[in-house]
């Protein structure tokens, strides 16, 4: 889909603000109660949120996405989506839930500071445009998709992980 800032804006407010409502309320044992089978608990959900989101606010400060995710360059670089994620968790582990709560709204807040900065014809712009000697292959696309997919869509994917995993707790 071929996206402009304003839409871009819209979905993302959209889709925060559903998943906001999904998270809104819960206690720190239910944002800390581990998924079905030993999976991840709703605070593991928004520190993987809040990384990967981190990581566009670094790309599109034009800073290596790997500090933004919080992982070595060399996780990073491996390309393992899975490795990446486990060494989020589990850095993030043993923090309390309020704490995770806080960051995660804060780094939402630093994306949306970020976007209202750039123009719309900045963010027209390819991924080589913001981090030119990393990888991240696009081909030639707009940044745009790859926000989104780090944004909204990525709201939206793991609100029914987060939903699915309320249902479960006692």
């Amino acid at each position: 889909m071929s996206l402009n800032k304003s839409q871009l804006l819209d979905l993302i407010h959209h889709s925060r603000t559903e998943l906001e409502q999904t998270v809104n309320g819960l206690t720190e044992a239910q944002l800390a109660a581990p998924g079905p089978e030993g999976g991840w608990s709703v605070k593991d959900h928004l520190v993987h949120l809040m990384a990967w989101e981190n990581s566009m606010v670094y790309l599109l400060n034009r800073r290596a996405r790997h500090l933004g995710l919080g992982v070595d360059e060399a996780t990073y670089l491996g390309g393992d989506d899975d490795v990446i994620n486990a060494a989020i968790q589990a850095k993030h582990a043993d923090r309390p839930p309020a704490e995770i709560l806080a960051d995660w709204r804060a780094t939402h807040q630093q994306l949306l500071e970020t976007l209202n900065r750039l123009t719309d014809a900045e963010l027209q712009k390819p991924y080589a445009h913001f981090l030119p000697d990393e990888p991240g292959d696009d081909g030639g696309q707009s940044i745009l998709n790859r926000i989104g997919g780090n944004t909204y869509e990525h709201y939206d994917e793991h609100r029914g992980y987060i939903q699915s995993l309320i249902a479960s707790l006692p």
